[in-house]
């Protein structure tokens, strides 16, 4: 009887390779999707990937006697990545899976493509030997590259690092979080107590507002709806601020803004807490991001 003898270090390296890849492919996706992954779920996507590749350089080490199964292309095309993106994207929340795994498949069958063009351009011209370790990093480059031209998911990234916070507002034991833009444009203060307006999209604010506060707003798009101030309760009366600002396209206009009872500004683990006497909410009617990416505008001055 034969026995052959498998050095498990070119296969473990593989793994170890095809987690990263993976976990770096799967970040890709959610940057171009505009979705927030904990790095717990990359990990177990990529661990998914890695544990295939892993099988995959077994097979190869075993000059194919071994470990067959992972050159059907269920467990390649269908199986294996369904479940990296089943682990890394599964939510009940999440709408938007068909636009998740078409880009998955768009990068991965770009990726496949360059990879198959470059080795045959290398074989029928310079016949060099490309190791293991090369593949891994012109495979992590071309991500950068393949997400950064077609997307710009490697500057987003920086950018949402540097001005991107997330941020709770509070009042009458209420608790909304958004994502907030550091915006240098944003100079809107209340008129009456010059405090500095945070500019929040209405949609994201009216699920948790009073009913008194949304027909308010109904009222303030007619002429006169001013006066429907008298109608709101005393506690909103006093936290109701009527903010005039000038943009583009429209030289006047009248925003609602309220007194919050708190602000809190998460960043790295730390949190700044702001109390209501010092920031006014301001409410727009209108999408702030249209890849939704954030619901807010940070005035430089909050921080």
């Amino acid at each position: 009887m034969q026995t052959m003898s498998v050095y498990l270090d070119l296969p473990l390296l593989a793994g170890l390779f095809g987690l990263i890849q993976d976990m770096v492919l799967l970040w890709t996706v959610a940057q171009i999707c505009s979705l927030r992954v904990s790095f717990q779920r990359f990990f177990l996507g990529g661990l998914v990937g890695g544990v295939f590749q892993f099988f995959l350089q077994m097979h190869q080490a075993t000059k194919g006697l071994h470990f067959e199964w992972v050159l059907a292309p269920l467990n390649w095309i269908v199986i294996v990545p369904g479940l990296m993106l089943f682990v890394v994207f599964f939510s009940p929340k999440q709408r938007f899976y068909g636009r998740i795994i078409g880009y998955f498949y768009l990068i991965s069958f770009l990726l496949a493509g360059i990879h198959w063009g470059i080795d045959a351009f290398n074989q029928l011209y310079l016949g060099w030997e490309i190791s293991l370790w090369w593949r891994f990093i012109l495979h992590m480059i071309l991500i950068f590259i393949l997400g950064e031209l077609g997307w710009g998911v490697v500057h987003r990234g920086i950018w949402e690092k540097l001005c991107l916070y997330l941020v709770e507002i509070e009042w009458d034991s209420q608790k909304v979080q958004l994502n907030a833009l550091l915006d240098s444009g944003n100079h809107l203060y209340d008129p009456l107590t010059k405090l500095p307006v945070i500019i929040v999209e209405f949609a994201s604010m009216k699920p948790f507002l009073p009913q008194e506060i949304i027909n308010f707003a109904k009222e303030l798009t007619s002429l006169g709806g001013e006066n429907s101030l008298d109608l709101l309760s005393d506690s909103w009366q006093k936290r109701i601020r009527l903010l005039p600002f000038n943009s583009v396209g429209k030289t006047e206009g009248l925003l609602i803004g309220f007194r919050p009872d708190f602000l809190k500004i998460k960043e790295e683990g730390r949190e700044r807490l702001i109390k209501g006497n010092h920031i006014v909410i301001g409410l727009c009617d209108h999408s702030l991001s249209t890849e939704g990416t954030f619901q807010a505008l940070l005035p430089p001055t909050i921080l």
